[in-house]
This record gives C-alpha cells, sequence and structure tokens, in this order.
C-alpha cells in the first residue's frame, strides 16, 4: 500500500471509531413517551409521574446534558447509576437504560419516604439533602421549583 492510502484507511477508521465510542441516539418524543409509559407501567409507577419528569428535566431529550452532568431523558448522574444501580456512566445517554434507571430510582425514592411525593421528587432533583438536623424531611428549597413544576405537569 501507498502510504497516502495508508494514511486515508487510518484516518476513516479513527473517524469510525470515534463515532462509535460515543454514541449518539435519536429517537422522536413520542418514541420517548412511549418508552416510558411501557418502563413505569412495567415498575408499577404511574406513567403519567415518570412522563412529568422526564418532560420537566430533559424535555424527553435521550442526549440532554445538565451543567451539573445529569445525562439523558430521565437526567440522571452519573454517580447515581454507578453507585446506585451498578451501571456504568456511558450507558447513560442510552434512553432505554436512562428510562429504566430513572424510574427505578424514583420508584426507591417514593419507597424509601414512605409515599411523600414531594420529598421524593425534591432528592431525586437535588441529593439526599431532604432530611435536616431535627430528622424531619422538607422539601429543598433549591428544588421547590422543580417539585412544583413536576406536580404540575
Amino acid at each position: 500500500m501507498k502510504t497516502p492510502t495508508i494514511i486515508n484507511c487510518l484516518s476513516l477508521l479513527t473517524l469510525f471509531l470515534t463515532a462509535s465510542a460515543s454514541a449518539t441516539y435519536y429517537f422522536d418524543a413520542d418514541d420517548i413517551q412511549q418508552r416510558i409509559i411501557t418502563e413505569a407501567t412495567h415498575q408499577n409507577i404511574a406513567p403519567s409521574l415518570a412522563l412529568a419528569i422526564a418532560k420537566v428535566e430533559s424535555n424527553f431529550n435521550p442526549n440532554a446534558l445538565s451543567h451539573a452532568g445529569a445525562k439523558g431523558v430521565m437526567q440522571i448522574m452519573p454517580r447515581t447509576a454507578e453507585q446506585g444501580f451498578g451501571v456504568p456512566r456511558g450507558r447513560l445517554f442510552d434512553p432505554d437504560v436512562n428510562i429504566e434507571l430513572g424510574v427505578k430510582f424514583i420508584k426507591s425514592l417514593i419507597e424509601q419516604y414512605d409515599d411523600r411525593l414531594d420529598i421524593a421528587l425534591s432528592h431525586y432533583n437535588g441529593g439526599s439533602g431532604v432530611k435536616n438536623r431535627h430528622g424531619e424531611l422538607n422539601v429543598m428549597p433549591a428544588t421547590r421549583d422543580y417539585v412544583d413544576k413536576v406536580l404540575a405537569t
């Protein structure tokens, strides 16, 4: 092979490997919504709740990335995925994985907080700081607008 041919082949190979290593998922909002409904039903969570979370979090965008690093449709933090569910951060842009994790996460929070949806949503959006120093549960002020928006949606 001539040198330019080898370089061209290597360039194409590099381009291909780079593109496949950082997969981008293209789904329309209707498809994403149907996947959310299916997963929520499967996990016995109200589809309307899962849809409201996805709408507020990402507007059903499987490629969404927040300034804090949350990824995908349900805006899952990589640390939550890895430590809480054993899912590598690289899989969070896969809509099926992301939706499954998001629904599992909100379900576990609802159970953890004895069906206090406001507290579960506050934790989902802002972390575990929902318990004050006296052990009382409160919606974190930084998440109040989020909680209200999800509940209204």
